[in-house]
């Protein structure tokens, strides 16, 4: 599981206009995060105590910055540019100059991770600073993050530390790249594979956390996840969701059961988030599916 958070406040090292509140971040489980929109104009200092800052622009445009001394940068920045900034890499001073930005900004502290192999490959293959990348799949994740805090964090514990994995599994392997390093080509084994079957069936309305699976199957959380991905073609969230829209649609249509009773016995946190996924999946919503002849 993902170590709690010290502070419930979104990160916003700028002190831009926060677009979550401190109750929602509250109650997210992943790594820390903040949602912020931009003024016109901006300067100031992004330190962050030494933690690593992931920065991405949302939407909008920008013109940014960065001095380091007497070095100075500048970028012309548009929706999807990532800026990784390291302990040490932050610059002294950043100016902005936004149009219609809204920034998220992710504290990545692979200590919270508590994954040992995890830091074993960082401090071998260390993170550095890069002002500015584009990375779709990492930009759909940060995106997910804040829009499921946004709505509360329905999907649960699972899916905020999935989602955090996923941004570190990301960053590790930007980083490998650089040393050639070749993926995790593995697949869980028959009895692994069985172990962690097992215990999501007995849990299944229940919350399950990625430390409590890769511990089942004898692995470290990002070894796990790599292995499961590779084994069943999803990650552990997809697996778990699935498996329980598939006992949810059987009690739908084979049971009188009321359709709260049927979330929670399903293991969803509410009507409405079945609700949503049931639309999602299958194109139709709980009560429509017991509806139709």
């Amino acid at each position: 599981m993902i170590r709690t958070q010290a502070s419930a406040a979104p990160v916003n090292p700028l002190e831009e206009r926060n677009l979550l509140s401190a109750e929602a971040v509250s109650r997210w489980a992943g790594l820390s995060l903040g949602w912020v929109e931009a003024v016109p104009d901006l300067s100031g200092s992004c330190d962050t105590a030494g933690h690593t800052l992931l920065a991405m622009l949302d939407c909008g445009r920008a013109r940014a910055e960065f001095h380091y001394g007497h070095r100075s940068i500048e970028r012309e920045l548009g929706a999807g540019a990532i800026g990784l900034f390291t302990p040490g890499g932050h610059a002294d001073v950043s100016r902005w100059r936004c149009d219609g930005v809204r920034r998220i900004m992710l504290q990545f502290d692979q200590a919270r991770l508590d994954d040992t192999v995890l830091s074993e490959q960082l401090v071998r293959m260390p993170l550095r600073t890069e002002i500015e990348f584009h990375d779709d799949d990492l930009a759909g994740v940060l995106r997910a993050m804040v829009h499921e805090v946004a709505e509360g964090c329905p999907s649960g514990v699972l899916y905020a530390e999935s989602l955090s994995l996923g941004v570190a599994m990301r960053l590790q392997q930007r980083a490998a790249s650089r040393y050639a390093t070749p993926r995790e080509r593995g697949r869980l084994s028959a009895a692994q594979a069985h172990r962690v079957e097992e215990l999501v069936r007995v849990r299944l309305t229940q919350s399950l956390s990625i430390g409590e699976l890769a511990l089942a199957a004898g692995f470290s959380k990002t070894q796990f996840v790599r292995l499961f991905k590779n084994t069943f073609s999803c990650t552990p969230y997809q697996y778990i969701l699935n498996a329980r829209l598939q006992h949810a649609r059987a009690l739908v249509q084979d049971s009188t059961l009321p359709l709260a009773s049927i979330a929670e016995d399903a293991g969803f946190s509410s009507q409405s988030h079945m609700t949503t996924a049931f639309l999602r999946a299958f194109g139709v919503t709980p009560g429509g599916l017991r509806r139709a002849p």
